[in-house]
């Protein structure tokens, strides 16, 4: 069969259409989003993707701003500086049309640094109870960025994350060190507060800053070099600092967390206390902790709070085989909160997974050890059961190695992708991690 000028011209039409369709839509990086605050008194980076030449055009506050994609699908927008306020709605129009919402004019700083920075206002909710209570200030707002390591080289954008205010239930995901800050300044000041959040817990400087930054270092610019032609790639969540071959206790059937395991061999030991002091010195790796607890009917009919003080360095806590929360350095206080129906009457079940990197591991004394309910408390300080897991090999930490903590690495994937939004400035908790080498951290 011919085809005919009628065939002709729909077939032209369905092609328009497919190229159409295929075309990618506008792309905004994750920190551009709804309730952003947005730095004030200074010009104001709006950026993102698209296909190549794609005309954009941004609307706010009664002004229209118009730009096209670059060859490499990026474009960019440069806001004109204004004074603190809002909330303002910008609207991007081209293939596809974005609206975002309640954005906010202020002072924006970023908050980075090791565990000191990272503490959250949860993690320390006995102390600060009454102050997660009131946090009522929709205008001090945090972007909590995930913990991530990248050693090919930057990132352009983050996987996820969002904006969320103070308030009772999301100000316990601000960093302490932060709020505090922010309340404080704000107090001062009357303009909203944006906090910025990329921290780690033991983490050293040299994760932190950039491969042009590490020049003047030799040694780390030779492992960042290294990294970057190492295989595997893209963004992966951080390693702990030991590299954990096999651990029998996850690869047994069933697992040691599971209430059907029939524990063989175990030995007793102190907690709270070292396992180096009794008995299994100059071990660094996992070892697993069991104690079986008598909880009353009255106690488990509703939520409870497990008081594991702190642990050296981290942990993974189950009851009755379920997971009830995990803490990945050493710093933080264990108050793991108990849904209603975790705990059972009679017999219950704890098992602590702990993970050991260097010096001594297990439960830090002078700390509070507890089960927690309906007004009673059950102490769990005494003799538990132990059995090692696996003795861990030396992971590559520090200023030569790979691994989650290597040079650049944390800067590539957590800092890179926000270097064109505007701040104030910026908030640093960290040298810990640097005590080993104090010259070097210094220069």
């Amino acid at each position: 069969m011919k085809p005919t000028i009628f065939t002709n011209c729909l077939f032209a039409l369905l092609l328009l259409c497919f190229f159409d369709c295929v075309r990618a839509d506008v792309r905004l990086p994750r920190l551009i989003r709804d309730s952003m605050i947005l730095q004030r008194d200074m010009p104001v980076r709006c950026w993102g993707w698209a296909d190549p030449g794609e005309k954009i055009v941004l609307s706010l506050n009664g002004k229209r701003f118009l730009t096209r994609a670059a060859a490499d699908s990026s474009w960019a927008v440069l806001l004109p500086a204004m004074k603190a306020g809002g909330p303002y709605t910008i609207s991007i129009n081209a293939h596809n049309h974005l609206v975002l919402r309640d954005v906010l004019v202020g002072d924006v700083w970023l908050c980075s640094g090791q565990s000191n920075m990272v503490h959250q206002m949860g993690i320390h909710a006995d102390r600060y109870g009454p102050d997660i209570a009131g946090a009522d200030n929709p205008e001090i707002r945090q972007f909590w960025i995930p913990t991530l390591t990248d050693v090919h080289g930057p990132r352009r954008d983050l996987p996820y994350g969002y904006w969320k205010s103070a308030n009772p239930t999301d100000v316990r995901d601000f960093s302490a060190v932060a709020y505090f800050f922010a309340r404080s300044i704000y107090a001062k000041y009357h303009v909203p507060i944006g906090l910025i959040n990329a921290s780690v817990g033991g983490t050293p400087i040299q994760a932190w800053i950039s491969e042009a930054g590490l020049k003047p270092f030799p040694d780390m610019v030779g492992a960042v070099e290294r990294n970057k032609e190492s295989r595997g790639g893209g963004v992966r969540s951080v390693p702990g600092p030991v590299a954990v071959v096999v651990d029998k206790g996850l690869s047994a059937s069933p697992a040691w967390y599971e209430p059907a395991f029939v524990p063989v061999h175990w030995r007793r030991i102190n907690v709270p206390g070292y396992w180096e002091d009794q008995g299994a010195g100059g071990l660094h790796g996992t070892v697993w902790y069991r104690k079986e607890v008598d909880v009353p009917a009255a106690m488990a009919k509703g939520p409870a709070k497990l008081v594991l003080g702190r642990i050296v360095d981290a942990d993974v806590v189950y009851i009755n085989g379920v997971e009830v929360g995990h803490t990945t350095y050493m710093y933080p206080q264990r108050r793991y909160v108990l849904p209603a129906g975790v705990l059972k009457p009679g017999k219950n079940l704890i098992v602590v997974r702990v993970t050991n990197s260097s010096g001594k591991g297990g439960f830090v004394f002078d700390k509070p050890y507890c089960l927690v309910a309906a007004k009673d408390t059950i102490d769990l300080k005494g003799v538990w059961n132990y059995k090692v897991g696996q003795v861990a090999v030396p992971g590559r930490l520090g200023g030569g190695g790979g691994g989650g903590f290597a040079p650049a690495g944390l800067y590539n994937a957590m800092v890179a992708p926000l270097v064109p939004y505007a701040i104030k400035g910026v908030l640093w908790y960290q040298g810990e991690a640097n005590t080993g080498n104090a010259a070097q951290y210094t220069r």
